[in-house]
């Protein structure tokens, strides 16, 4: 494997659906996932069009950070699920 630890995280657009309520949240949600996402070690290249995470659950009360992080986690692990699947004998060749 390439040592890829020059390399960062590149997102040009990040869509986050918030359930009723965390509409005033949602700026700083976005920016702490961002900072979250900025954290991660990205140790393989790949581009992908889009990536779709699942539904996360939220519980009551929980803080922005929080959320952010297991945003961040479930955009993490799609990421490196998705490059695991280029990287295979007749893997996809992107990720939708």
């Amino acid at each position: 494997m390439n040592d890829m630890s020059g390399n960062h995280l590149c997102i040009d657009t990040l869509n986050l659906r918030l359930p009723t309520g965390l509409e005033g949240r949602a700026n700083g949600i976005v920016l702490q996932v961002a900072t979250h996402l900025s954290k991660l070690p990205v140790t393989q290249a790949g581009t992908f069009a889009s990536i779709t995470v699942p539904t996360i659950r939220l519980h009551g009360g929980e803080a922005d950070g929080v959320i952010a992080h297991r945003i961040a986690q479930s955009i993490q692990a799609q990421i490196n699920g998705s490059v695991a699947t280029q990287n295979t004998p007749g893997g996809a060749t992107h990720a939708d």
